[in-house]
C-alpha cells in the first residue's frame, strides 16, 4: 500500500505521518518502507534546501521513482519524474568524475511557494528549474524567487514551440534541457 501511495503523490513533499495514517501503520514504519524502496534503487528522495541542516531534516522530501513508467497521473508529472531522473544522474556524474559537491533538492516557503528543483554546488544554489508538460508561461512562485533570489532560472516545458529569456527566465524544450546535461 505504502508502494501504491508513493505512486500517486510523485513529485509532492511526503509526510510519513499522512502516508502512514492512510495504510494504518506508524510513521517509522511507512519511513522503513521507503527506505527499503530507496535501498532497492525504486525511488529516490529529494530534500528541500535549507542551509540549516536540523531544520531541512523535518521537512518533506519529494520522492520520485528511478523507473517512470511506475509513476500515475498525468504527462506533467511523468515528465517532471523524468527531469528528476536526469538531473539525479547529472549530480552524480558532477560528483563521481569531477569531485565536486554537487546535490538536487528543492525550494518551498513556509507559504508553500515551491520550485520543482534547485541544482546546488557547494552549499549554494547554481540553478532553479521548474518543470512543465505544456504550459509556456512562467510559474508565478519561479518568478517569485528568481525577483528575490536573482539566481539562474530554467523553467524546462515538455511542449514548447518557441524558446526565450523572459525577464532573465530561460523557458527551454524538454528535449534540448536534457541533452545539455
Amino acid at each position: 500500500l505504502v508502494f501504491e501511495l508513493l505512486r500517486q503523490r510523485v513529485g509532492s513533499p511526503i509526510s510519513y505521518s499522512s502516508i502512514a495514517e492512510d495504510v494504518a501503520i506508524s510513521p517509522n514504519t511507512a519511513k522503513k518502507y521507503i527506505q527499503i524502496l530507496e535501498a532497492l534503487y525504486v525511488v529516490f528522495r529529494v530534500p528541500p534546501f535549507s542551509n540549516n541542516i536540523a531544520r531541512s531534516l523535518l521537512k518533506e522530501p519529494k520522492i520520485y521513482f528511478f523507473d517512470t513508467g511506475l509513476v500515475q497521473g498525468d504527462q506533467g508529472i511523468k515528465f517532471e519524474n523524468l527531469v528528476a531522473t536526469c538531473l539525479l544522474k547529472h549530480v552524480f556524474a558532477k560528483i563521481d568524475y569531477q569531485a565536486e559537491l554537487y546535490s538536487l533538492k528543492y525550494l518551498r516557503t513556509k507559504d508553500k511557494r515551491e520550485v520543482d528543483f534547485a541544482l546546488v554546488h557547494n552549499d549554494t544554489i547554481e540553478k532553479m528549474i521548474e518543470v512543465k508538460h505544456a504550459n509556456p508561461s512562467i510559474s508565478n512562485n519561479l518568478r517569485y524567487f528568481h525577483e528575490k533570489y536573482a539566481l539562474p532560472t530554467i523553467q524546462v516545458v515538455k511542449e514548447l514551440k518557441r524558446e526565450r529569456v523572459d525577464n532573465g527566465i530561460e523557458i527551454i524544450q524538454g528535449l534540448n534541457f536534457l541533452k545539455s546535461l
